[in-house]
């Protein structure tokens, strides 16, 4: 797992992540003040996922899991989903990238529940 810790309170940013195996993933992590709440797309390789809310996930991906070799995780240690501009610059909400063992052991965990 790798935490991406290069966030800020920009409304708009733009990041590149090299995964394990070699590929990259384009993110675009943007924030809609009148909606209080952040937003992002990614592309990996062909396949460009557009407009998913950024919600408390271990795998807010998953439904892609059978898809895509990597999983995203928004993760914080309260209870109250991202709303705020900073969010991300004062660390109560981080992004994670699972890599494909990650997303592996995370559907072990679901099964066991």
């Amino acid at each position: 797992m790798q935490i991406v810790s290069a966030l800020t309170s920009d409304t708009k940013q733009r990041f590149i992540i090299s995964l394990e195996d070699g590929g990259i993933v384009r993110f675009y992590l943007y924030y809609y003040p009148s909606q209080y709440s952040w937003y992002f797309d990614f592309q990996y390789g062909d396949y460009i996922c557009n407009g998913n809310k950024v919600v408390l996930s271990p795998n807010t991906i998953r439904h892609l899991r059978n898809r895509l070799p990597f999983g995203i995780g928004f993760l914080s240690g309260q209870q109250a989903e991202p709303f705020s501009l900073d969010d991300f610059a004062t660390g109560r909400v981080i992004m994670t990238i699972l890599n494909s063992e990650d997303v592996k052991e995370m559907e072990t965990l679901y099964e066991e529940v």
